[in-house]
């Protein structure tokens, strides 16, 4: 007796595709919000929530009496979820911003060094 055959997609696969698909129109919406017929006005407004964001993080920093990593990056990932909970739109560009605010520890860490001396 034969076995039948399956016809079809398993379901692994529809999942697999539906992502890839979900996936690609974010990427498609991000990229008009950035450079579709008001690309300026939005790339502005993405410049200067970032820059409000390193601000923040920043006087964020000159609260603390002690500086240490833990914290610098505790306040980053604070300071970025409540940003990329406010601007659903720029949540990737904010959670990048977060990766590289945290990779640029040492920097923040030697200008914190120099404000404190003074």
């Amino acid at each position: 007796m034969k076995k039948p055959i399956k016809k079809g997609m398993s379901a692994g696969k529809k999942v697999a595709i539906g992502g890839a698909v979900a996936a690609a129109a974010a990427v498609g919406a991000g990229a008009y919000y950035l450079l579709g017929p008001n690309a300026k006005a939005h790339q502005k407004k993405t410049l200067a929530l970032i820059a409000k964001i390193k601000k923040e993080v920043q006087s964020e920093m000159k609260k603390l009496k002690e500086v240490s990593t833990p914290l610098y990056h505790k306040a980053v990932d604070a300071i970025s979820e409540t940003y990329a909970k406010q601007y659903t739109a720029h949540e990737k560009d904010i959670r990048d911003l977060a990766k590289k605010l945290k990779s640029e520890w040492k920097d923040v860490k030697k200008a914190v060094k120099k404000t404190v001396k003074s």
